[in-house]
C-alpha cells in the first residue's frame, strides 16, 4: 500500500525498452528487491498484529494501546527524517544491514516479551529498524539503477513490496492465527513451541506472527550481504560529484523558499486526512472484525485483497486516466478511498468486507501512481528527490492520529465484551476521512495554478 516513489525524470520508453535494459541491470538491483520482498514480509505481518498483540497478549486497554501506536508511529516520524544523512554518511549497504539486524533483534523480543515494559521497548525499536529499512532500500533501488530504468525499477519496487504485503495475510497471518486457534472454544490460547538455540517456550499467536519475521529479517540481511560494497557509485559516473555541488542546507532553503512547495504541502496535508483511512484498516479493522465476527476471521486473506488487487488495478488505472491530468486524477482516487469506510456501517459481513476493500483499493490505484507523477510536475528541476521524499509524510503524521483515536472509537463504540455500535464508528471515520478530498476540491484552483515565477 506504498507510493509509487521517485524515479527521476526519464525519457518515456516501450515496455521492451525498458524490460531489456532492465535485465541488463546490475545483479544489485534484484538484490535489493530480493531484500524487499522478505523484509516487508515481517513488516506487513506485524503492522496489523500490533494493536491485537498489545491487547490480547499484555492485557492494554483500547485506549492505551492505541497511544503506544501512536508513540510508535512518532518514533517512525522524527527518525525517517535523519535516516537519509546516516545513509550518506556510512553507506546504503551498511546501513541496510544495520536496519535490517535491529529488525531482526526488535522482533524477537517482541516475540518474546514477558510483559508490557519490555514489550513496549521492542516496539519502540522496530519503530526505528522500520524507519532505517524503507527509505533506504527506496535510495538503493535509485542507486543500483541508471537514469533510463529507473522508471521501470521504481515500478518493479513498488510491485515487490506489495506482493510481500499479498502473501504476508494468507501465508504469515493466518497460518499462524489457525495453528494456536482451540477449535472447541473458538479462541486463540498460547501452544508450547520448539525454537532453535532458545529451546522451548510459551508463545501466543501475536508472537509467533512477529517471530516470523525474525526470519525474513534475517533473509533479507543475507541478500544485501551479497550486495557489492560500491554498488551505489556503479551507475553514477558523474551523479555524486554533481549532488555535492548544493549542500542539503542549501536545498533545504531553496524547497522551503519556493511557493509551489507550500502548496504541495497542503496537499499533503488533505492526502494525510484520506490516508487515514488506510491506518484505520491496520490499527482499527483487525479488532472490530475479530470482535464482530470470531477468532476464526481469515483477517490475514481479507486484507490482503488490497495489494492482490493493487497489482492489477494500479497500472490498469493509471493506462485508463494517461489522458487526464494528475491531479484529478489524485482528487477522484482520494474520494473514492475516503468513502470506502461507510461501507462497514451496513454490517460486518463477508461480502460487505470485500467490498470495502476492493472500494479501497480502486481509489488507491488511481491517487497512489499519479501523485508521484504531480510530485514530480510541481517540483523545480534538481529538487525532485527532495519533493517526493516530503511525500512519506502523509503516513507517518496519519499513524501518529489514528493511534490514540482508534483506541478510544473502538473502547467507545466496539468494546470487546458489551453493547457494540460498530456502524457509528464507521460513520465517524468515513466523515473525517471525506474532508481530505472536500479540502483538495475546494482549493483546487490554488494548488493547480502555477505560482507566477513558473508561468
Amino acid at each position: 500500500m506504498a507510493d509509487l516513489p521517485a524515479s527521476g525524470s526519464a525519457k518515456r520508453t516501450t515496455l521492451a525498452e525498458d524490460v531489456r535494459a532492465l535485465i541488463a541491470s546490475p545483479r544489485d538491483l534484484w538484490l535489493v528487491y530480493l531484500a524487499t520482498l522478505f523484509e516487508f514480509l515481517g513488516v506487513y505481518a506485524t503492522l496489523p498484529t500490533l494493536p491485537l498483540w498489545l491487547t490480547s497478549d499484555f492485557g492494554m486497554s483500547d485506549q492505551r494501546a492505541g497511544w503506544w501506536t501512536g508513540a510508535f508511529s512518532t518514533v517512525l516520524t522524527i527518525f525517517v527524517f535523519v535516516v537519509g544523512s546516516i545513509a550518506d554518511a556510512i553507506g546504503v549497504r551498511t546501513t541496510l544491514l544495520l536496519s535490517l539486524a535491529l529488525a531482526a533483534a526488535a522482533r524477537l523480543a517482541m516475540a518474546l516479551a514477558p510483559a508490557e515494559g519490555p514489550a513496549i521497548a521492542a516496539l519502540l525499536s522496530f519503530g526505528l529498524a522500520y524507519a532505517m529499512s524503507k527509505p533506504v532500500l527506496q535510495t538503493a533501488v535509485q542507486r543500483a539503477s541508471d537514469e533510463r530504468t529507473r522508471a521501470f525499477a521504481f515500478s518493479l519496487w513498488y510491485v515487490s513490496f506489495n506482493v510481500s504485503a499479498a502473501l504476508s495475510g494468507p501465508f504469515v497471518i493466518d497460518v499462524c492465527r489457525r495453528a494456536f486457534l482451540d477449535h472447541a472454544t473458538g479462541q486463540l490460547v498460547r501452544r508450547a513451541v520448539r525454537l532453535p538455540i532458545l529451546g522451548e517456550r510459551m508463545m501466543t499467536a501475536n508472537g509467533a506472527i512477529m517471530g516470523t519475521g525474525v526470519v525474513f529479517a534475517a533473509l533479507a540481511f543475507v541478500v544485501v550481504l551479497a550486495l557489492r560494497k560500491d554498488f551505489e557509485h556503479r551507475t553514477r559516473p558523474g551523479g555524486a560529484a554533481a549532488e555535492k555541488r548544493a549542500s542539503p542546507l542549501a536545498v533545504l532553503r531553496d524547497v522551503l523558499g519556493d511557493r509551489a512547495f507550500w502548496r504541495f504541502m497542503v496537499l499533503l496535508f488533505f492526502l494525510a486526512i484520506v490516508r487515514m483511512t488506510f491506518q484505520h484498516m491496520y490499527l482499527t479493522w483487525p479488532k472490530y472484525i475479530v470482535r464482530e465476527q470470531g477468532e476464526s476471521f481469515p483477517v490475514g486473506a481479507v486484507w490482503s485483497l488490497n495489494s492482490v488487487l493493487i497489482l492489477v488495478l494500479a497500472p490498469l488505472g493509471t493506462v485508463l486516466t494517461r489522458d487526464r491530468a494528475p491531479f484529478q486524477v489524485v482528487l477522484l482516487g482520494a474520494l473514492i478511498s475516503a468513502v470506502s469506510p461507510f461501507i462497514l456501517c451496513f454490517g460486518s459481513t463477508m461480502p460487505l468486507q470485500i467490498a470495502m476493500a476492493i472500494v479501497l483499493t480502486v481509489g488507491e490505484a488511481l491517487w497512489s501512481p499519479r501523485l508521484y507523477e504531480y510530485n514530480v510536475a510541481i517540483a523545480p528541476r534538481g529538487r525532485e528527490a527532495t519533493y517526493v521524499s516530503l511525500a512519506a509524510l502523509p503516513q507517518f503524521l496519519s499513524t501518529l492520529l489514528v493511534g490514540p483515536a482508534s483506541g478510544y472509537l473502538l473502547a467507545t463504540f466496539c468494546p470487546a465484551s458489551g453493547p457494540r455500535h460498530a456502524q457509528i464508528m464507521w460513520a465517524l471515520i468515513g466523515a473525517s476521512t471525506l474532508i481530505g478530498p472536500l479540502g483538495i476540491w475546494l482549493g483546487r484552483d490554488w494548488l493547480t495554478s502555477p505560482p507566477p515565477d513558473r508561468r
